[in-house]
């Protein structure tokens, strides 16, 4: 249980880590006139979409040459 909940904490902070660096969301922080504080999380779902998308076709091509390399290495038996 505790390495689940380990897991999950380190896909949030890594998830939040990328995400701020790539631009997928803004953290805006105001002092209103009456003091309180207002903090406002934008989140860019087109930018998170394709850069996923992107990730994925990556995934996808990489696993093809990985394949096609395999193929290309396995000897005939004799």
């Amino acid at each position: 249980m505790r390495n689940l909940l380990a897991l999950a904490a380190f896909c949030v902070i890594t998830f939040a880590t990328v995400g701020y660096f790539q631009g997928w969301y803004m953290v805006k922080a105001d002092i209103t006139s009456d003091g309180k504080r207002n903090i406002n999380i934008d989140f860019n779902t087109k930018k998170i979409t394709s850069d996923i998308g992107k990730g994925t076709e990556f995934v996808q091509e990489k696993i093809k040459t990985i394949e096609e390399n395999e193929k290309k290495n396995v000897k005939a038996p004799e």
